[in-house]
């Protein structure tokens, strides 16, 4: 018989089916272990959803002629605090934190890849007016034009499941911020 290991669960039930009512030779115990494995499985899933995050901002900035972001942890951390404080009633508020900021809700059983979120919010682009710096009348382009201000450098994002079923909340921070009033987000001096 032959295993495939091929999602990150899958060592974890195979550690499970090892280890079990078998404590190990340093005195670990089988909860320990699957404390262990999960704490891995979570770093690696951020990771992966780190990774989608900033390839997605980067083909869009890239697409818009600016230069690519870098992935900051103190942003993605406080995106994640900032997600889990609205978690009990999943609005849509800005934390007021120092950062540029751009979120997203969604209410649907198929999760929304990091790609699709930030897609959503390049496609404002097609509100936002570069001659008058100004997005159509009744039509959003603040989030298009935070991803593409030239002066940030950094962005780091967080998703959460809301409880009672209210949906997924994302979170995404930008340093330096943009979206000054009077300012181009592609001028060289913002």
């Amino acid at each position: 018989m032959s295993v495939t290991l091929s999602h990150p669960s899958s060592c974890l039930v195979l550690l499970l089916l090892l280890f079990s009512g078998h404590p190990s030779a340093s005195g670990t115990s089988i909860p320990d272990m699957v404390n262990t494995a999960a704490r891995v499985l979570n770093r690696a899933r951020r990771a992966k959803l780190a990774r989608e995050f900033l390839q997605a901002h980067n083909d869009a900035r890239v697409s818009s002629g600016v230069p690519t972001l870098e992935w900051d942890r103190d942003l993605a951390r406080f995106a994640d605090k900032w997600a889990k404080q609205r978690k009990p009633d999943c609005s849509m508020i800005h934390s007021g934190g120092p950062y540029g900021e751009n979120i997203f809700w969604y209410r649907r059983k198929n999760m929304w890849s990091p790609e699709k979120v930030v897609t959503r919010w390049y496609e404002e682009r097609f509100n936002y007016d570069v001659k008058t710096n100004t997005c159509a009348s009744g039509k959003m382009c603040g989030h298009y034009t935070q991803m593409v201000w030239r002066a940030t450098t950094a962005v780091g994002c967080a998703r959460v499941k809301c409880n009672n079923g209210r949906g997924y909340l994302v979170v995404c921070e930008y340093d330096p911020r943009g979206n000054y009033e009077g300012e181009r987000p592609f001028d060289q001096n913002s």
